[in-house]
């Protein structure tokens, strides 16, 4: 009888445990929900912001528990004062526009990323001789000798990288002329124009190129893979920033932002649902300008198939891009990824 009792107890003490399990685990998933909290999130013109963009529209955001609202704020540093202003609660940017304001002491994390890949791209006018087009660095970048080069603005990001190429190749930052033509699509029209020779740019700079053929694409650096340096920052990208105050008071806005995320990059890198994807596109921004749905159409093909949109961080990629930070002069002093990239993030 003894033996009986203590039979039939053991399992009863085993069940409790696993339903207390069960509960505790339940308790947890209910944690990681958001609480209806409304999420300011930096947005840029063009087709960059879609993972979020898709996160809103398809409810990835409400099913998550929290209310993900957009405001277009054009560059990461000015993100970043909205952020730390309270303006917003996160900022969209890259690794360049975080290290300097963390090694300022600002206090936030990166959470997730929402494009993975380096943005950069040259592209080069029709009326000038590109005969080392197509061959591999360094051998297209002497074509840009004696020419004058667009970038964003004078000290931007991309004269920075300008510089850099130029100076990997051999060559000096005085060997071309700087000229600051704002953003990708008046990097086009000048160029279209004849008011610069070449551009180092980002998209939709590239792709207009392509689909017009008014102006060639040189190169990129989500796909060429010289110079090595500017290669390896690839899985980088752009991602989700917050204020360490923020992430320690709402851990579970951080959990419900970076399962909303998944669940957009999901939906995105699916082939089936792409024809929805781009109406989702067009009713945040569309290109108003003839056959502007074909550019659309082409941008979107172009991130799914180089595998653009996905969450995560890639540590390695995050290393490498403070490493070309340093070798380019961008900043002066190493900083670990463990300083502003979040313990949870992907």
């Amino acid at each position: 009888m003894r033996n009986t009792l203590l039979s039939f107890k053991a399992p009863r003490r085993l069940l409790n445990t696993l339903l207390m399990a069960a509960l505790a685990l339940g308790a947890t998933a209910a944690g990681a929900q958001g609480k209806g909290e409304t999420v300011r999130i930096q947005d840029y013109p063009g087709t960059g912001g879609l993972t979020m963009r898709v996160a809103i529209a398809k409810g990835y955001c409400t099913k998550a528990g929290i209310t993900c609202q957009l405001q277009t704020i054009p560059s990461g540093p000015l993100g970043i004062q909205a952020m730390l202003a309270k303006s917003i609660e996160v900022a969209t940017t890259s690794t360049e526009s975080t290290v300097p304001a963390v090694m300022k002491g600002a206090r936030m994390k990166w959470i997730a990323n929402t494009y993975v890949k380096n943005v950069g791209l040259m592209i080069g006018g029709n009326h000038v001789p590109t005969q080392n087009a197509g061959k591999p660095f360094p051998a297209w970048v002497q074509d840009l000798k004696g020419k004058k080069v667009g970038v964003s603005a004078r000290g931007s990001g991309t004269e920075t990288m300008t510089r850099y190429l130029l100076e990997t190749a051999g060559m000096k930052a005085q060997d071309v002329t700087f000229v600051a033509v704002g953003s990708p699509v008046t990097a086009y029209q000048a160029l279209v124009n004849k008011q610069i020779d070449f551009a180092l740019s980002f998209e939709p700079a590239g792709t207009m190129c392509e689909l017009t053929k008014q102006c060639k694409s040189i190169w990129r650096a989500d796909t060429d893979t010289e110079p090595a340096e500017t290669f390896a920052t690839n899985g980088s990208g752009i991602g989700l920033i917050l204020t360490q105050d923020y992430i320690d008071a709402n851990p579970h806005v951080v959990a419900a932002l970076i399962k909303a995320a998944h669940d957009a990059n999901a939906f995105i890198n699916d082939p089936a649902n792409f024809e929805e994807l781009v109406k989702i596109s067009e009713s945040f921004f569309k290109f108003e300008m003839p056959d502007g749905d074909k550019l659309t159409r082409a941008l979107l093909q172009r991130q799914i198939k180089i595998g653009a949109h996905n969450e995560h961080i890639d540590r390695a990629a995050v290393k490498a891009t403070i490493d070309y930070m340093l070798k380019s002069g961008q900043w002066d002093k190493a900083i670990d990824v463990s300083e502003f990239i979040d313990s949870r993030a992907p």
